[in-house]
């Protein structure tokens, strides 16, 4: 922050008037300390922390099917299994700023949720059906780790502009627990269990590409546009993922500041085992708030 105090002296006034002048000026100072915009430096942060939440709609389907066809099913969890499709979420994202045009940056976003409901309709398990009537207890939780690479192909004052590539890391448990009625795979009379069990995991590690830009529409005012993009097979793997998210925050002081998002995620992943391809499709929106720190 820079500033000028000028003092007009006349004659030899000054030499009475001196202790009245000299404070003056002081209040002077102190009052432009008070109320001078800084002068912050603008896209140059070295660190930077955000944390926020959001209600995200979710739209979510588990698939088992077997490559002989024997077994195909999917199974809707919000309509199927009860789960809401309204889902609090919170997350952690947390950047450095290696150097001027590069950056590395890490997102962790937990996402637990359960059911729990009685059947009306017949549901279709790994090859077994669970009859209409049973009591079910299901949870799906998921672990997500973005980290992504940003190179700054282009940076003035006001505007940054860069390139991204990273991995998306998920590692999901989908599990069920049934009393009632079950056919199992084979058999034609349904046998009562009370502690039926089902489980199904996926861990991906999926490469993400895309473009991300920031603009400063005040010094205190910024906006973000994320789009990224990937449909790739790695080994045994099938991925695609989709993710746009526009941001835009406002600095309160020159570390810490508040912000809104609108973000759109889409994401299937198949996993082709030996017996078994296993999927996992969920895709969510919503409107995110969220604090900033940054230094």
């Amino acid at each position: 922050m820079a500033f000028a105090v000028y003092l007009e002296l006349s004659n030899n006034s000054w030499v009475s008037s001196y202790p009245v002048r000299s404070g003056c000026a002081l209040l002077v100072v102190l009052v432009m300390l008070f109320v001078a915009t800084p002068a912050w430096p603008d896209f140059d942060e070295r660190y930077s922390l955000t944390v926020g939440g959001s209600v995200a709609g979710f739209d979510t389907k588990l698939r088992i099917n077997s490559r002989d066809d024997s077994i195909d099913n999917e199974i809707d969890i919000e309509d199927e299994l009860g789960f809401d499709s309204e889902v609090r979420l919170g997350w952690i994202n947390g950047r450095w700023r290696i150097a001027d045009r590069h950056r590395l940056s890490v997102l962790y976003i937990p996402i637990r949720r359960t059911s729990e409901l009685t059947t009306s309709k017949d549901i279709d398990v790994g090859g077994n059906t669970i009859k209409a009537g049973a009591f079910l207890d299901s949870s799906v939780n998921s672990h997500v780790f973005d980290i992504e690479y940003i190179y700054s192909f282009f940076k003035r004052p006001d505007i940054e502009i860069g390139f991204t590539a990273g991995i998306y890391w998920m590692n999901s448990l989908a599990e069920l627990t049934a009393a009632g009625e079950i056919v199992f795979e084979g058999e034609d009379v349904p046998e009562f269990r009370s502690d039926y069990e089902a489980s199904q995991r996926l861990i991906a590690p999926l490469p993400l590409i895309g473009f991300t830009a920031s603009y400063e529409i005040m010094q205190q005012w910024k906006a973000h546009a994320t789009a990224r993009y990937l449909d790739v097979t790695i080994s045994d793997i099938e991925g695609r993922i989709l993710n746009l998210n526009l941001s835009t925050e406002y600095y309160f002081t020159k570390h810490f500041g508040a912000g809104v998002a609108l973000a759109l995620f889409s994401v299937s992943v198949r996993h082709n085992g030996v017996v078994f391809f296993n999927t996992l499709t969920y895709e969510y929106s919503g409107l995110q708030a969220y604090l900033a720190l940054k230094y």
